[in-house]
């Protein structure tokens, strides 16, 4: 099965997931609301490879997507982890699935698939069934950009770093004006034996 739309939407979303970092000066619901989404889609993934891996075996498959928004399971993912392994876990979550995705044949890419969803508040989402190869193609074409351009609108509400003190730079002329290539001063090492 082809994952090219697959994969090009997990490189966009793990590009605006690392820009972030953990040092960035996010405010607090921000921070929420990234920590929110990196441990969600850590779950889904994982979730989607274990669906993947029964349409690959010919088993029938269910997908229920309420673990992956289940408060504690997010809140104990965020708070075992950094913002970097969080991004880490998405990348190898990803890679796990889209790997397996690509080793189902074309002939049981269009099997159905049972879904079982409740939105982020929690509520059920009438069941449906969808062909797993359609359920794919809407996550590369929706779910990852929407959270992808979510990750990028928070990134750019990051509280600006403060500027250095314009005043305490006048007072001291030696700060910032060293020669590149050498250290400043004090930082000299000492010299070879």
């Amino acid at each position: 099965m082809d994952a090219t739309e697959l994969d090009a939407a997990y490189t966009d979303l793990l590009s605006e997931a690392e820009a972030i970092g953990d040092t960035t000066p996010l405010s607090a619901d921000a921070q929420s609301a990234v920590d929110w989404t990196l441990a969600h889609l850590a779950l889904s993934d994982r979730m989607l490879a274990t669906a993947a891996r029964g349409i690959l075996s010919g088993l029938s498959v269910t997908i229920d997507n309420r673990d992956t928004l289940e408060n504690t399971a997010i809140a104990s993912l965020v708070a075992s982890t950094t913002h970097a392994q969080r991004v880490d876990v998405v990348r190898r979550n990803a890679a796990d699935l889209t790997t397996v995705i690509k080793a189902i044949p074309d002939h049981a890419a269009a099997t159905p698939v049972q879904l079982h969803l409740v939105g982020r508040d929690g509520r059920p989402v009438p069941d449906q069934e969808l062909p797993w190869d359609d359920l794919i193609r809407l996550r590369a074409s929706e779910h990852l950009p929407g959270h992808t351009a979510r990750l990028k609108a928070l990134a750019s509400s990051a509280q600006p770093s403060p500027r250095p003190n314009s005043r305490a730079a006048a007072a001291d002329p030696e700060a910032g004006a060293h020669d590149e290539g050498h250290p400043p001063p004090g930082l000299h090492s000492r010299p070879r034996t």
